[in-house]
């Protein structure tokens, strides 16, 4: 956690993950999250598991660095609170359907009218426009993958898969990016702006590199073709021994010549039907086969450095659990320590960005409320309906 953003202010709406990614981003940078939630549930996030205690752990993970509120803010103490608050604050934020904020009165231009500094920041599922967006249509990360193309193809004998990194943490840092663009130019102009994203435009620049071929119909493979037929001959994942290792065949003049040096295998290249780029691609399912028979007979530390001598990038491939336990993940601050005041010490997902500037110790993910009293006196209230 760093001071960079010590003196903005985060009025923070959002919910489950997309827009808590978000103000977590920014929480880590030093701004002042304050995290309204509603009287009884609270965040959706509370009530997933697994949980340590009765803290649930997706939800402290994205939450520390916070501080909660309750407030009935249909109660008029609750609404007198809130807009107390917004008096104060720098940004507002929420992934709400579109037209919510408008019923809450916190919509861009009620907020903009009263609070001209206020950056409003909104996410949602399907954007502002459009007819899902007419409909009101509810929208979350797999629906957008699934309509985003994230879905990987699937063929009579397996059916698409999701992909393994959530569409709601892309669209969580996309919105990040947007508020701290809303910031800069509140700072050049001296008044607020109105910036928002949505789930499926965050799955969509997932495909700058394939994207614009699809939009493009006459592009054709140009340039480096053997490159290409390659990386269409050899998939990335492979069995060994004692677990999997990727392999990526590129950056290299002639990556199956290297991978068979690596391997201790005779040069399948010297073979006619592997001599070429585009030979190993029509004979690919032989050249697989020898490849992966050959990288079951050792261990995945045993082919790491006899590949790497050859040139070839490669990488263990690992669980997330083991992951997080790798020397890099605790020495460029990605694990954090907290002491919650309910379930005591825990470990959580640190900030990926670093500065020369002395860090601060993070803080744990805050309890249902744990904030009111100290939010409402430093706002001047001594009190506000809440439950």
């Amino acid at each position: 956690m760093y001071d960079m953003l010590k003196d903005i202010r985060i009025v923070d709406f959002t919910h489950v993950w997309q827009g808590p990614v978000a103000t977590l981003l920014l929480a880590d940078l030093g701004a002042d999250v304050i995290k309204i939630e509603r009287p009884g549930r609270g965040d959706w996030s509370r009530a997933w598991g697994p949980f340590v205690g009765d803290v649930s752990m997706p939800f402290a993970g994205l939450n520390r660095n916070k501080r909660s509120i309750v407030l009935d803010l249909k109660a008029e103490s609750g609404q007198a609170a809130l807009d107390r608050l917004l008096e104060t604050a720098d940004v507002v934020v929420h992934n709400f359907r579109p037209g919510v904020d408008r019923k809450m009165g916190i919509d861009f231009e009620t907020l903009h009218a009263r609070f001209p500094r206020i950056v409003h920041a909104s996410a949602s599922g399907w954007g502002e426009q459009g007819p899902d967006a007419e409909r009101g249509r509810a929208g979350h990360a797999q629906m957008a993958a699934a309509e985003g193309g994230l879905f990987s193809a699937g063929d009579a004998n397996r059916l698409p898969a999701p992909p393994t990194v959530s569409v709601d943490h892309v669209a969580g840092l996309v919105l990040a990016n947007a508020i701290l663009g809303g910031l800069v130019s509140r700072a050049s102009t001296g008044k607020g702006c109105q910036v928002f994203t949505d789930l499926h435009s965050a799955a969509l620049t997932a495909h700058v590199w394939d994207g614009p071929q699809a939009l493009n119909p006459a592009a054709a493979d140009a340039g480096d073709v053997n490159l290409t037929l390659t990386e269409k001959t050899l998939p990335h994942a492979w069995r060994t021994a004692d677990g999997y290792i990727e392999i990526s065949p590129v950056f290299t003049d002639n990556p199956v010549q290297l991978i068979c040096k690596g391997l201790g295998l005779p040069d399948l290249t010297q073979e006619d039907r592997f001599a070429t780029p585009v030979l190993q691609y029509e004979n690919r399912d032989a050249l697989r086969a020898a490849i992966a028979e050959r990288l079951v007979q050792k261990s995945t530390g045993d082919w790491l450095p006899a590949l790497e001598a050859q040139g070839i990038l490669c990488a263990r491939i690992v669980t997330p659990a083991e992951a997080l336990t790798r020397p890099e993940a605790g020495v460029n601050g990605m694990i954090v320590d907290v002491t919650h005041a309910e379930a005591g010490p825990m470990k959580l997902i640190g900030c990926p960005i670093r500065t020369n500037a002395a860090p601060r110790a993070s803080t744990p993910p805050p309890m249902q409320g744990e904030h009111t009293e100290e939010v409402l006196r430093e706002l001047g209230l001594a009190e506000a309906k809440r439950a």
